[in-house]
This record gives structure tokens, C-alpha cells and sequence, in this order.
């Protein structure tokens, strides 16, 4: 039992020597690398704080930018829409309006030179005039002609109706 004593005494002191010379040496030398590392770590910490800080500012400058260039381009936007519409506008009463800016009625199906004259002479100069024509009415300005051209009588009526709408929308667009 001594041996065995004598062993676990002599591994205990031996355990204690090698920590007392670890502690020592080892760690007296590991100190200032322990300490630059610290040092170091917090250094870089601080670069990339200072990173993360400029990248903010130039994301935000960036930014700042692209909102500009955006509102620019909203606004460009909506000036070639208004344009896009007033083409649209022009285009779809364009036909329905002489040059002089008197309504063509020679747009609606079946009415040519001849019938238009006689609507002008009777003091029909609109789409919305002749949308209000009686059947009778158009039969007595037209005459025999109105049904033999137009087997379905309202067809220019209907047609009138619908130009008619057609030129109060543009204008109210042209307004607009």
C-alpha cells in the first residue's frame, strides 16, 4: 500500500510542478500575444464599424439618387401618357372631324357627299343634332332615298349616337 501511496504522491506533485512551471512560463510569454490579439480584435471591430458606416452613407447617397432619377422619370411618364392620350384622342375623333373642324358625316356607313349636304342644308351640322333625329325626320330631309339606302332605319341614328359620344369624350380629355 506505501507503493501504491508513494505513486499517487509522486504523480500529484509531479502534476503540481508542471502547472507551477506553466503557469510561470508558458503564460508570462502568452500574455502580450493575448493582449495584442485584444487589441486587434477590437481594432477590427472598429474598421468594420467604420466600413459598415461608410457603406451606409453611400448606400444612402445611392439611394437619394435612384429616387431622384425615379421622380424624374414619373414625371416623363406622365407627360407620354397625356401625349400617348391625346394622339389616342386625335386619332379616334380624327376621322369623325373635317379639317375645319366641322363633323364629317360621310364616317357614318352609307352616308356619302350627297346625304351629307342635305343634312348640312337642313341645318344638321353636329353628330349630337343628328342622334336626335326622328326616323320621320331623317325620311323628310333624306327623302325616298333614306329607305332605300338604309334598310334598318335607326342605323345612322345609332351610329350619330356613338360619334357623338366619341367627340364629348375627347373634348372632355383635350380639357383635361
Amino acid at each position: 500500500m506505501n507503493v501504491l501511496a508513494a505513486l499517487v504522491l509522486g504523480l500529484l506533485i509531479g502534476w503540481l510542478i508542471e502547472w507551477l512551471i506553466d503557469w510561470f512560463y508558458w503564460r508570462a510569454r502568452m500574455r502580450p500575444l493575448v493582449e495584442e490579439n485584444s487589441r486587434l480584435e477590437k481594432e477590427n471591430a472598429h474598421l468594420k464599424e467604420n466600413a459598415q458606416q461608410e457603406e451606409n452613407t453611400t448606400l444612402i447617397r445611392e439611394h437619394k439618387k435612384l429616387d431622384e432619377e425615379n421622380s424624374t422619370l414619373k414625371e416623363r411618364l406622365a407627360e407620354l401618357e397625356a401625349e400617348i392620350s391625346r394622339i389616342k384622342v386625335s386619332a379616334l375623333i380624327g376621322h369623325l372631324l373635317n379639317k375645319d373642324g366641322t363633323h364629317n358625316f360621310q364616317a357614318i356607313k352609307g352616308i356619302g357627299p350627297a346625304f351629307a349636304k342635305r343634312l348640312n342644308d337642313s341645318g344638321i351640322k353636329t353628330f349630337e343634332q343628328l342622334a336626335q333625329q326622328r326616323p320621320q325626320d331623317m325620311e323628310r330631309i333624306l327623302g325616298t332615298l333614306y329607305k332605300r339606302f338604309f334598310s334598318k332605319k335607326n342605323t345612322i341614328l345609332t351610329q350619330a349616337k356613338e360619334f357623338a359620344k366619341h367627340i364629348v369624350a375627347s373634348q372632355g380629355k383635350q380639357k383635361a
